[in-house]
């Protein structure tokens, strides 16, 4: 009897053993953003493209200043700016980008910063946008704070692909993870103040494929992933 329990201990140790090789051997150690060019949002991103131009000083909120100290462990850089078109039509640009999407590292989707701040999530809905030579998974969110209602366009890159839902960006990391490397990430999120959310998705959307447009060419697949990706 003692030996049949000293065997199923044994086992059972070995198979612990085993499975701590295994984590270990599959860890991912590498950062994928260590093996692609850096990343400087304010560099890459231009002030005018288009239609569009920046307003200076009229900064998008990206986040709550009481969570920064949250935000500077998440995010290797952030961006928040508000362009113009000809028209006199605004566009919130808020771009966060952090170098390793690890469990304890991921980007704050806005349907769960947007109440943070006080505002009413409306509505959620998903869709693909086309942008040049490429669609883009995307979600679409309506908010207000009093009388400022906020349609909101984003998008989630888990390295080089776009991923929407937490299944499905999981999977993108885990892919990345089987080849060694640590994900970078980053959210795109285009928002404007307009009681229209035709409207403003349709401007939005127009924005995104110039902000794309205007991207340089070794860049664009960080920002909106592969051509032809659906």
């Amino acid at each position: 009897m003692t030996s049949l329990i000293n065997r199923a201990q044994w086992a059972m140790l070995t198979l612990m053993v085993l499975a701590a090789v295994a984590a270990w051997r599959f860890t991912p150690t590498i950062l994928l953003a260590d093996k692609l060019a850096p990343i400087h949002l304010d560099a890459v991103v231009p002030s005018a493209f288009g239609d569009w131009k920046e307003l200076t000083n009229q900064a998008a909120q990206i986040v709550d200043p009481s969570r920064q100290k949250l935000i500077d462990e998440i995010y290797t850089e952030t961006l928040s700016r508000t362009y113009v078109n000809a028209k006199g039509y605004r566009i919130m640009l808020a771009i966060a980008y952090g170098r390793d999407q690890r469990d304890s590292l991921q980007l704050h989707q806005p349907e769960v910063c947007y109440p943070a701040q006080g505002f009413t999530l409306l509505g959620k809905h998903t869709d693909m946008l086309p942008l040049p030579q490429r669609n883009v998974a995307i979600t679409r969110i309506e908010t207000r704070l009093g009388n400022r209602a906020e349609p909101v366009t984003y998008w989630t890159m888990v390295g080089e692909t776009v991923f929407r839902g937490g299944i499905n960006k999981k999977l993108g990391e885990m892919q990345y993870g089987r080849q060694g490397y640590i994900p970078d990430g980053m959210l795109v999120r285009i928002s404007s103040i307009d009681p229209n959310n035709a409207n403003a998705y349709q401007l939005q959307k127009q924005f995104a494929s110039d902000l794309v447009q205007a991207l340089p060419p070794a860049f664009v697949k960080r920002f909106a992933g592969p051509e032809n990706s659906l």
